[in-house]
């Protein structure tokens, strides 16, 4: 094949006469309106239901008060759970995967001390860089490792 056969064709080649009198905007028509009567007619006949908001009859003499229904107390709602958000100028997040016991057992040593967790956390790392340097870590457990 040529090159000229691979070109693709401009749409305005050879088209120096590009007559666009043709198109021309079309005149704004009104449009009529359907009558109102006509169109409540056909939607009740269909089953649509108005979303108009229907007059209120209020009774011109007030009824006798009935005997009161027993009032239902709803249970309270519960307690929602303190937030651990503080400003502490640390920025970064660190995301761990731990079992159920471990999270628990964290939480529970940060509460009985009073610390908020990025302190905890850095607690435990303090504390494993002591063991680490007295050469007193426990045995690592053995696991699978992907290198």
């Amino acid at each position: 094949m040529s090159e000229a056969g691979n070109a693709r064709a401009s749409i305005f080649d050879g088209d120096d006469d590009f007559d666009l009198s043709e198109f021309t905007p079309r005149a704004k028509t009104a449009k009529p309106r359907a009558d109102k009567e006509a169109l409540r007619e056909v939607a009740e006949k269909k089953g649509f239901v108005s979303r108009e908001p229907e007059a209120v009859k209020i009774p011109k003499e007030p009824k006798p008060a009935k005997a009161a229904a027993p009032v239902v107390v709803a249970p309270p709602a519960p307690e929602p759970l303190p937030q651990r958000r503080y400003r502490t100028g640390r920025n970064r997040q660190l995301n761990l995967k731990v079992s159920d016991d471990i999270l628990r057992r964290f939480y529970a040593l940060a509460d009985s001390q009073d610390l908020i967790l990025g302190e905890a956390f850095e607690q435990a790392v303090a504390a494993l860089e002591i063991l680490a340097a007295r050469n007193e870590l426990p045995p690592r457990p053995k696991r699978l490792r992907w290198e």
